[in-house]
């Protein structure tokens, strides 16, 4: 799922400035990014990017906003899907239309107390539930487990750089995802598996 790049025109400045932010928060988590260091990026006072977006929570927000702007669950068919999430999260680097790793975004600020609201409402709002309503699921949980199975790849091989996800061929663990994900698309019985499941733990 790309993102298109920020785009110039009106309101120039403040697109820089949520261009320069989308790199930042692709790069850190929310906590490890300042204001400062994307105003002079810029090359605009700090004070400008309050005015632009209120504050650092307002333009995360932005910054999620954009990143869902992505080739939407909605505009893939279900049998698009397990290739275009494999493949994004094997995305090794921007191309050049400076497409957006969204997935990358929300991972490195999960754990932030401040982002983290925003994070899981991005997360439901542009994955799970359209996922959810493009399989006609009355339950979540398989649009969860999907996310959830992207989430914790992308951990591993972003944020903790195991080598064994990290330094893996590209081409056989997109594959490998793909199935993964097909498997799981492919389960039509995960609402009474869930339910069932919850009746064992109770």
């Amino acid at each position: 799922m790309s993102v298109k790049k920020v785009v110039r025109g009106e309101g120039e400045t403040r697109q820089r400035i949520l261009k320069a932010a989308i790199e930042h928060f692709e790069k850190a988590s929310y906590d490890d990014v300042g204001l400062r260091d994307i105003a002079a990026d810029v090359g605009v006072d700090v004070a400008y990017v309050h005015r632009s977006f209120g504050s650092k929570e307002g333009l995360f927000r932005e910054v999620l906003l954009t990143a869902g702007k992505a080739e939407s669950v909605s505009e893939l068919t279900v049998d698009e899907l397990p290739a275009a999430f494999a493949r994004q999260l094997f995305q090794r680097e921007h191309d050049a239309d400076g497409d957006i790793e969204p997935l990358l975004i929300l991972v490195r600020s999960l754990t932030s107390r401040k982002a983290g609201g925003l994070v899981s409402e991005r997360l439901s709002a542009e994955l799970i539930d359209p996922l959810q309503a493009k399989f006609g699921d009355s339950d979540p949980f398989r649009a969860a487990t999907i996310i959830s199975l992207l989430i914790g790849l992308s951990v591993m091989r972003n944020l903790l750089k195991l080598p064994s996800v990290s330094e893996a061929d590209v081409i056989s663990s997109e594959k490998l995802v793909a199935r993964a994900i097909e498997g799981i698309i492919n389960s039509t019985d995960t609402s009474q598996a869930h339910e069932s499941g919850k009746n064992v733990l109770a």
